[in-house]
């Protein structure tokens, strides 16, 4: 009773001392891995090693040591299988023999048996509805096997029945209770990492659902209201987002977390995170994990703004190279009318203030097609003022069409073309229409003229909605010409949205 007492004691120290070192996060991740592992000999050799710690914790007794030495090999056997069995089993066994004493052979021996033995209940256990109490039993069996080997190569026989009857009761209670607590830590680290990997993937979703305004639209406030809804749901005092390539010195502590934001290898910001309360390992895993997808946000959001500035620029650049052109036209035109019909001049003038109003205050990205047909009919009414009768116009595009999005001046250049080149026996007729051909819109702009010749070269404004064709729609929009009795060009944009109010009517907004 008392080798049985003093032997569970260590079982017990043991079992105390694994639970204290799995308390972190990381150690009980690692602990479920190993168990998880495809690896036999990571399994083998984890119980290989509590082999040997049994036998250095066991009880001498008439040159035998009365130990736990199967309990690791037990357990690493139901998990890995015949490899790891007998891994493990192989590095046990050798220490004991290498321990020595009449009963060195006989107990290496039994303890490949036992771990061999239990390697053979691998399938039935991970099948069984209580793995704990499964692997326990295996336990008693596996060490009753592993004394009968003792038994019969113990020499001589009256040594073998003492050792293996006074070690009976002490080694089957203490594997089975070691074995049964071995399978719990182990049950308890897999179910722990589950629940905490389960709140890693709810709090990525409440970031996600946070980080959706701030990648429609990165700016400085909402990437603070971004950090604040971050702090509130890591449950710390304050959470801030820079986005710097170099740093000023600031005061670490146990209250404060830095960690690096890094895009292709450069540092491109920092998470800097305080809480008066200091941080946990669990928090501090948490966190680090949560920032890698704040990262992923961060570099998206930056993209994002380095597109948008993009757009803006080459819009910039759309108008300074196409508004003088359009306007030194204009103005032509009420110069000619100022002279012949100053009502009709004054009209003109009106007409040149709205285009000039959508023309250079006009900062979306998207309009709808309405807005753009009624700054065409605003253009055609200039051209028609000058050019009188000899002008004439048809614009048939459906209310279906009408609210869909556009970019802006889309359609000038090509009107503008029209009714430049348009003339036929002292005639020009310029016709608008949009059609649907399966996901697409097709504008259709038709003059009455000679249509192209061999080797026309565009001009500078279709050359510029080309490029912004292919800037905003990549390769999904086209333009085409077709000699068709005078010239049709074709532009075709997709059908991806029921209405332009999806786009934010402040600013530039992307597809």
């Amino acid at each position: 009773m008392f080798l049985a007492i003093t032997l569970l004691s260590r079982v017990a120290l043991l079992g105390l001392i694994v639970f204290v070192v799995i308390q972190s996060y990381s150690a009980r991740i690692s602990l479920a891995k190993i168990f998880n592992t495809k690896k036999p000999y990571i399994l083998g050799l984890l119980g290989g090693i509590f082999g040997v710690a049994g036998n250095f914790l066991g009880l001498p007794y008439k040159g035998a040591i009365i130990n736990f030495r199967d309990m690791g090999i037990i357990v690493t056997a139901l998990y890995g299988g015949f490899p790891a069995a007998l891994i493990g089993s192989m590095i046990a066994s050798i220490h004991r023999y290498l321990l020595g004493g009449p009963s060195a052979f006989a107990c290496a021996l039994g303890t490949i048996g036992a771990g061999l033995f239990s390697s053979v209940f691998r399938k039935r256990f991970f099948h069984s509805k209580n793995k704990i109490l499964a692997g326990s039993v295996v336990a008693i069996f596996a060490e009753l096997i592993h004394l009968s080997i003792a038994y019969f190569f113990i020499y001589p026989p009256e040594l073998a029945a003492d050792i293996v009857f006074n070690a009976l009761i002490p080694m089957t209670v203490s594997n089975f209770l070691g074995v049964g607590l071995t399978l719990t830590l182990v049950k308890q680290s897999e179910q722990y990492v589950k629940n905490f990997s389960s709140q890693i993937f709810s709090i990525t979703l409440r970031v996600f659902e946070s980080a959706v305004r701030l990648l429609e639209n990165p700016n400085m406030e909402n990437l603070n209201l971004f950090s604040k809804d971050l702090a509130k749901i890591l449950n710390v005092d304050k959470l801030t987002i820079k986005l710097e390539d170099e740093f000023k010195p600031e005061k670490k502590g146990e209250c404060r977390l830095f960690i690096p934001l890094i895009s292709r290898g450069k540092i491109i910001g920092r998470i800097i995170v305080e809480n008066r309360d200091g941080f946990d390992e669990d928090q501090i895993f948490m966190i680090k994990q949560i920032s890698k997808f704040v990262e992923i946000v961060v570099i998206g959001a930056t993209a994002v703004r380095e597109a948008i500035l993009a757009r803006e620029a080459m819009m910039r650049d759309f108008m300074s190279k196409l508004g003088p052109h359009f306007i030194f036209n204009t103005l032509a035109s009420i110069r000619y009318l100022t002279v012949n019909n100053a009502n009709d001049a004054v009209k003109m003038i009106d007409n040149l203030s709205e285009l000039l109003r959508y023309y250079f205050k006009n900062q979306k990205t998207f309009v709808s097609l309405n807005e753009e047909i009624k700054i065409i009919e605003c253009y055609l009414s200039i051209m028609k003022a000058r050019y009188g009768d000899i002008l004439s116009y048809h614009i048939n595009v459906t209310g279906d069409f009408r609210n869909h999005p556009v970019p802006p001046m889309i359609l000038q250049p090509v009107i503008e073309n029209a009714v430049e080149h348009g003339e036929k026996n002292g005639k020009i007729y310029v016709k608008i229409e949009a059609e649907k051909y399966g996901d697409y819109m097709i504008l259709k702009v038709s003059d009455s003229g000679k249509g192209l010749s061999r080797g026309f070269k565009k001009g500078v404004g279709m050359k510029l909605l080309e490029t912004r064709l292919e800037n905003i729609y990549s390769k999904k929009a086209s333009v085409k010409y077709v000699n068709d009795n005078g010239l049709t060009v074709l532009i075709k944009i997709p059908l991806e949205c029921e209405s332009v109010n999806m786009y934010d009517k402040s600013g530039y907004s992307g597809r």
